[in-house]
């Protein structure tokens, strides 16, 4: 079967919602979300549009200029998936993995679906009702 990479992005987010909720996977949860902000942020790129990264990026610099987050700033911000995906020889052999960094990922991966495709899907709207009553 063929799929557009659209196609992929939604069907990556949407699972990594459900996954999120109905079974507390935060690992699968954060790597499905990560492809899906991989793909959406690639077609942001190439429609010169910015990317949540890109903008959390911005702020930390306007906001925090002298900040200690701003070295290596992509790097720790992809840090957890990136730990999910790969090993390192010299690196870690266990990763810490909660519903922080699951929320993260799936914000990130939310915000350039929605700047890539301005169509919010119903899972979506869950996620958001749900951050805004977590943050109430």
């Amino acid at each position: 079967m063929e799929y557009s990479k659209s196609k992929l992005a939604l069907i990556q987010l949407e699972r990594a919602i459900e996954l999120f909720f109905e079974d507390k996977d935060y690992v699968c949860s954060i790597t499905l979300a990560g492809a899906s902000e991989d793909i959406t942020r690639g077609m942001e790129r190439r429609d010169g549009l910015s990317t949540a990264v890109g903008d959390l990026e911005d702020w930390l610099k306007a906001n925090h200029p002298n900040s200690d987050l701003l070295n290596g700033f992509y790097k720790k911000a992809n840090e957890t998936r990136n730990m999910l995906k790969h090993f390192s020889v010299c690196g870690e052999s266990h990763v810490f993995v909660g519903i922080d960094e699951a929320k993260f990922w799936l914000i990130r991966a939310l915000i350039n679906y929605d700047r890539s495709h301005a169509v919010l899907t119903k899972p979506m709207f869950e996620l958001i009702s749900w951050i805004k009553q977590e943050n109430a």
